[in-house]
């Protein structure tokens, strides 16, 4: 995430440490428009999260693998995954806390995704920070989709990211795309400022978007292959698993199930926060930082006359938002008639949640979460939410 939400998750983790084990609670848009920042507009309470679960430890993502069975994964970020339908106790589905270096604030279990079509390719993917600082890609293969626990000796590391230095800015989002390709987040490296120019860099992972084929793979990575049409392949000195660079610490990203369009949450330094849009046919795209933060100036001795920088969909200037969280595009049912297509989004340290129609326009302050850490959905494409005090909240209105 960003200094900012380090000091916080700190705070957190020692008021989440004492938690129990969970059970259930009572209680497409155009090239043109996605380049668009949007303004930011005050409005009415418009969406409210209700509590379904908590004692999930330090609850940093919630997701589905859209296999009919009804679960939702919760991930710990000290190195647990529950599986848990709505309603039931949870069950301890994956725990890999002794390999999940979650010492720094920032560093732990990040991310967990299911391979596509999971009832008939049982593969688990999750990425987490190792004992060196690194970030770890890994998968599972298991027997069946019904497998009710996951073996760590199942292990199969398919990327490593090295970061030695700092704790923090580790990203980890995991997501498929409608191609079939996962795409993994990292942050720029920690620190403030982006010391070691790894966002602007194309010879680093840190700083990107990552596009990989992970249904085999090919020298020198066994674990996986670089896609022929990503964007920088065939040029030397650059790492050519890169789809998206110029970024700082994009915890959380989404791909809109309906037009595959990328909605990518990026923490900001001093001034302000940022959502960035990239619809399939764009790749290669600099979203500059650390020459820019927002729209304005970071570094100039980091701007380049010739780089094109894409600006961000919505900026959220300090304070209104801390540590923005990036979110998801609505396709449920349950609210299809007057929520259908907005992206909802929200910060950690404010609490404050805000909404935008995908296809572009203003973003509205909609409501609020405290300490939400994390936005998913189910099968049905209805919303959770994650709050690092263990809770796990579903959206329960929305107008």
């Amino acid at each position: 995430m960003g200094r900012r939400l380090a000091i916080g998750l700190l705070a957190l983790a020692l008021s989440a440490a004492a938690l129990v084990t969970p059970v259930a609670s009572a209680s497409a848009a155009p090239a043109a428009t996605a380049a668009r920042p949007g303004s930011l507009v005050s409005m009415a309470t418009a969406v409210t999260f209700g509590l379904r679960g908590r004692g999930f430890g330090q609850a940093v993502l919630v997701t589905s693998a859209k296999d009919g069975t009804g679960r939702l994964f919760v991930v710990d970020r000290v190195g647990r995954i529950f599986s848990w339908v709505p309603g039931q106790p949870a069950r301890l589905y994956l725990d890999l806390r002794s390999r999940v270096n979650s010492a720094g604030g920032e560093q732990g279990l990040l991310g967990l995704t299911f391979y596509p079509g999971f009832r008939t390719v049982p593969i688990v993917f999750v990425s987490y920070t190792d004992s060196t600082g690194a970030l770890r890609v890994s998968r599972f293969r298991l027997p069946s989709f019904t497998t009710p626990a996951v073996s760590p000796r199942l292990e199969q590391i398919v990327l490593t990211v090295p970061h030695p230095t700092y704790r923090n800015h580790n990203a980890g989002m995991l997501a498929f795309g409608p191609d079939s390709r996962l795409y993994v987040s990292t942050g720029d490296g920690g620190g403030a400022g982006d010391p070691f120019g790894h966002a602007q860099s194309l010879a680093s992972l840190s700083g990107k978007i990552l596009r990989l084929n992970v249904s085999q793979g090919c020298a020198p990575h066994p674990s996986y292959c670089v896609p022929p049409d990503n964007p920088f392949v065939g040029r030397t000195g650059v790492r050519q698993e890169i789809w998206h660079y110029g970024l700082r610490n994009p915890w959380r990203f989404s791909i809109d199930p309906v037009t595959g369009t990328m909605w990518i949450g990026d923490v900001g330094q001093d001034g302000a926060e940022e959502v960035d849009g990239a619809v399939p046919s764009m790749k290669g795209l600099n979203f500059g930082w650390s020459c820019r933060e927002g729209t304005a100036v970071y570094n100039v001795a980091r701007c380049s006359a010739t780089a094109r920088y894409v600006p961000p969909v919505v900026v959220v200037p300090h304070p209104q938002a801390e540590a923005l969280i990036g979110g998801v595009v609505y396709r449920g049912s349950r609210f299809a008639a007057t929520f259908a297509a907005r992206y909802l989004f929200g910060d950690f340290v404010t609490g404050t949640l805000w909404t935008r129609p995908s296809t572009g326009g203003a973003a509205t302050v909609a409501g609020e979460l405290p300490g939400v850490t994390s936005f998913g959905t189910d099968q049905g494409g209805e919303v959770w939410a994650t709050t690092l005090a263990g809770g796990v909240y579903q959206l329960a209105t929305a107008s």
